[in-house]
């Protein structure tokens, strides 16, 4: 571990012993990783006593109502809330955080994973190797009195953002992070049900719909779609695509997916991919992410910046595999 990173821990946990007045916050559009760090470090610090909240300017998908203190995940927040320490979390600039960032603190810690994250803060705990936010989280608190509820917040988001330890991010440490997470007692065969094996029925239905409109290039194993605005904002689908993309992702003849998703100014655009790099082509188009999984939005909303979105996907994927 490199001299720095051990500094920057130091730091944060001195931080969480002296100072009582905390505020988490995290993306916009959350995922499994960015509720579940947040959960962890929210649970940790109101167990030692201090005074916690927690923001995210996006509603919570109902896939996330089972874990231990998600009602305290607010999506609105007092403008006169007194914060001393804002830890922002799986996010990798401030642009992320949307409207949350009205509430921040003048001391920020910055805990990420993102390789593409953009040291904005006054503490910057970011460590690209990592597979996750949570697996930092966890790895950073383990000096606390951690607990059952704590450490399964966090290994939800490791796992989730992992996809059950398939993707490109699982590494040894991963593998060793998650050993030490089982010894708090968690149960790893309830926490993968729940993040991969349940889907609300009619959310379920709205997937198929959205599935059965997916084209597919077989020579560049690319496919794509597109999720109406009418179902991006029904309360069954909540803007919860992962799991969408996770089901996209099994279909042999496609070794990537774009997913444009449609919001009532832009698309936003998610990429998926078993091979490729798609983190680098997201940061050409103005995005970010992973090599694996990664972000963009697309302003432009006629049927012909779509296509032409595709193609130049296309290219820079470099054509058939």
């Amino acid at each position: 571990m490199k001299a720095e990173y051990i500094a920057e821990c130091t730091k944060i946990i001195r931080l969480i012993k002296e100072k009582n007045k905390f505020l988490i916050v995290s993306h916009i559009y959350p995922d499994g990783d960015a509720i579940g760090s947040v959960l962890g470090l929210l649970s940790l610090l109101i167990k030692l006593g201090k005074t916690a909240s927690a923001y995210i300017a996006d509603r919570i998908p109902r896939q996330f109502q089972h874990l231990p203190n998600i009602e305290l995940i607010k999506t609105t927040l007092d403008k006169n809330l007194e914060v001393e320490v804002t830890f922002i979390l799986d996010s990798s600039n401030i642009e992320r955080i949307g409207l949350a960032s009205r509430f921040i603190s003048p001391l920020m810690v910055n805990i990420d994973h993102h390789p593409d994250n953009s040291l904005f803060a006054d503490i910057n705990l970011v460590d690209s190797s990592a597979s996750s936010t949570s697996e930092i989280v966890f790895n950073l608190l383990k000096s606390f009195p951690l607990d059952r509820d704590i450490v399964s917040s966090l290994y939800y988001g490791l796992l989730s953002d992992t996809g059950g330890f398939m993707y490109g991010n699982t590494n040894q440490q991963t593998f060793k992070t998650a050993l030490e997470m089982l010894r708090y007692g968690i149960s790893p065969g309830e926490i993968a049900y729940k993040v991969f094996y349940s889907i609300p029925y009619d959310t379920m239905k709205l997937y198929i719909e959205i599935a059965s409109s997916v084209k597919i290039d077989r020579e560049t194993k690319i496919a794509w779609c597109i999720v109406p605005l009418e179902i991006m904002e029904s309360d069954n689908f909540q803007n919860n695509t992962s799991p969408l993309l996770d089901i996209l992702l099994r279909v042999e003849e496609a070794d990537t997916v774009i997913l444009f998703k449609e919001h009532k100014d832009k698309y936003r655009v998610s990429l998926r991919s078993k091979t490729r790099d798609v983190g680098s082509v997201a940061r050409i188009l103005g995005g970010g992410g992973h090599r694996g999984a990664s972000a963009f939005d697309l302003l432009n909303k006629e049927e012909s910046a779509i296509l032409e979105t595709v193609e130049r996907i296309k290219t820079l994927l470099g054509g058939k595999l």
